[in-house]
């Protein structure tokens, strides 16, 4: 099983997010990639999720990701992440208690998905920590 965050873990995540009923369902119209940046004692990991209507085209892994681009940047410490991804804490109040910090993106068209995030979660959760 990958450990997150590496590349393996990112690619998965896209696997399974692309094979995920829920998450296509909810994610119907949205199209901007995310950037999902981690911090950890040793720097800044990340990785891109080209993320179209409900499907995962791609991902993007960066052993540095502190220069990385996208339209939506999400970025948290590795523990943030991991109380995300296991549950006990829901995205969106994640990024309400700036828990995510939404560092580049609208919060406008992240609040328009809610179920969505939530199935990214479940999705993740699949993958595993």
């Amino acid at each position: 099983m990958p450990r997150f965050p590496s590349r393996e873990w990112a690619e998965e995540y896209c696997r399974v997010l692309a094979s995920s009923e829920g998450y296509r369902r909810a994610a119907r119209g949205w199209k901007w990639p995310i950037l999902f940046k981690v911090k950890t004692a040793e720097g800044v990991k990340g990785f891109i999720l080209y993320l179209e209507d409900g499907d995962c085209k791609g991902v993007e892994w960066f052993e540095d990701a502190g220069e990385a681009d996208a339209p939506f940047i999400l970025s948290a410490t590795l523990e943030d992440w991991l109380d995300v991804i296991s549950g006990r804490v829901n995205p969106l109040t994640a990024i309400m208690r700036r828990k995510l910090v939404l560092e580049k993106g609208e919060y406008s068209k992240i609040l328009r998905y809610p179920i969505a995030a939530l199935e990214m979660v479940r999705a993740a959760q699949t993958v595993g920590v």
